[in-house]
């Protein structure tokens, strides 16, 4: 449960492009986000375009970024849900796909839209196998200023990604649910900014 609910941060998180947000969501977009897939939308494994490859394609630039359009022709599909976004400055509609391919179950992928382009994306619950667990020791090993491929040979690669650019600030996070050594339902996540790592946080890993 713990997991769930921090995915549930982790996609908040991605798509508040680092600002105070208050999102309402339609209630009709909300029912259909909450259920499973509908049939005209389910797909078959291999022909799944719900997948990190094209997650990466989708450009996220707040004037020049991905139309909703092109990412509805990249993904295959229309998204199975749209709810709406406020930030001080700016309406946004938050576009949500689920089913991704070689996700476990409840992995989506969201994509914020403002004024016609993208600003923010994020894509949870891949599906990852390590070599090996990760340890608090590797967590704690993490330190600021360290790139992405620095913090790659250390913890892995993530079962989360989420990116954001608004108001000149470009925003990545990895989030890792899965292969740590604990106890409990353990969980963290990484900041980068302009590749280098800015912060992180974990819970129920110590």
């Amino acid at each position: 449960m713990k997991k769930k609910v921090l995915l549930i941060a982790f996609a908040a998180l991605a798509l508040t492009a680092c600002s105070s947000k208050k999102a309402t969501t339609d209630s009709e977009s909300d029912k259909k986000a909450a259920s499973s897939i509908s049939s005209s939308n389910v797909v078959k494994q291999n022909s799944n375009k719900i997948n990190l490859t094209n997650y990466k394609k989708i450009k996220v630039v707040e004037k020049t970024g991905s139309t909703p359009s092109q990412v509805t022709d990249l993904l295959g599909r229309e998204a199975d849900a749209k709810s709406k976004a406020k930030t001080s400055k700016l309406k946004a509609t938050i576009y949500t796909w689920e089913g991704v391919q070689n996700g476990s179950a409840g992995a989506n992928l969201a994509v914020e839209f403002a004024n016609g382009v993208a600003i923010a994306k994020q894509i949870s619950g891949l599906v990852v196998n390590r070599s090996k667990q990760i340890t608090p020791k590797d967590y704690k090993s993490l330190k600021k200023g360290m790139t992405q491929e620095e913090v790659e040979a250390i913890v892995g690669k993530p079962n989360g990604y989420s990116e954001s650019d608004y108001s000149n600030s470009e925003v990545v996070l990895w989030l890792y649910t899965s292969g740590l050594k604990s106890d409990d339902q353990a969980n963290f996540y990484v900041t980068f900014q302009k590749n280098k790592l800015v912060a992180k946080k974990a819970q129920n890993f110590n």
